[in-house]
């Protein structure tokens, strides 16, 4: 079977498309930033400008734009950031492919019917914490998500450059995060990857979800170039 070419936009250091990877997918990432971490082949440049011919050479599109814009969290950088959904879904409209668009939850407002993921999904957490981790997806395909599953257990919160404890009750802000082996261990067993740094764990998408994600993203791929079982 010929493995199924999917681009990887705004792509960051690579969280999304390695679960779009192993659910069977060649991944070509691009990022106007360079990433010497992402680990499949890159391309360094600007998202918005890429060709139309260029993105009809794929079989699917992920695409992840900048948060910044749409964050509730008034840190540096978000005042006056782009707001890039309703311009980009333009763009992959045009190519006729199947696409997901990401991003957080303040971002609601301008994504059509997106569906929420969480870490309590697929059992995502560090050191008797769970990881929550709330992220938007919408498709041009109808796309199913099971409900979450928050416990009673304490949340961890990767987020800043730091792993944090989410919960006041359970030892949170005011208070110091002390994990086994550090914060970036934490973080890197909570988001289920292990070749970040601590900044890039911040902005990324845990590969559990866009390896559920994948999976129905085969789904709309023509049969002939889907991975063969």
């Amino acid at each position: 079977g010929v493995r199924p070419r999917l681009l990887d936009l705004f792509c960051c250091a690579g969280g999304a498309g390695m679960g779009y990877h192993r659910t069977g997918f060649d991944v070509i990432g691009v990022d106007i930033k360079p990433q010497p971490r992402y680990p499949f082949a890159f391309i360094q440049a600007d998202v918005m400008a890429l060709d139309d011919r260029f993105l009809r050479f794929f079989d699917a599109i992920h695409a992840s734009p900048p948060c910044q814009g749409y964050t509730e969290m008034r840190a540096p950088g978000t005042i006056g950031a782009p707001k890039l959904i309703d311009p980009l879904r333009r763009k992959l409209d045009a190519t006729g492919l199947p696409y997901i668009i990401e991003n957080v939850d303040g971002a609601r407002w301008d994504m059509k019917n997106p569906v929420t993921l969480c870490g309590s999904m697929f059992g995502l957490g560090a050191q008797g914490h769970d990881l929550l981790r709330h992220r938007l997806f919408e498709a041009s395909f109808p796309l199913l998500a099971p409900e979450c599953r928050h416990s009673d257990r304490p949340v961890i919160g990767v987020y800043g450059g730091h792993a944090r404890r989410r919960s006041a009750k359970h030892g949170g802000r005011g208070t110091r995060d002390i994990w086994e082996g550090g914060h970036k261990a934490a973080a890197s067993e909570a988001m289920g990857i292990d070749w970040m740094t601590l900044g890039e764990l911040s902005e990324a998408i845990p590969p559990a979800y866009t390896e559920f994600l994948g999976r129905q993203m085969l789904a709309q791929i023509a049969p002939e170039r889907r991975l063969a079982a």
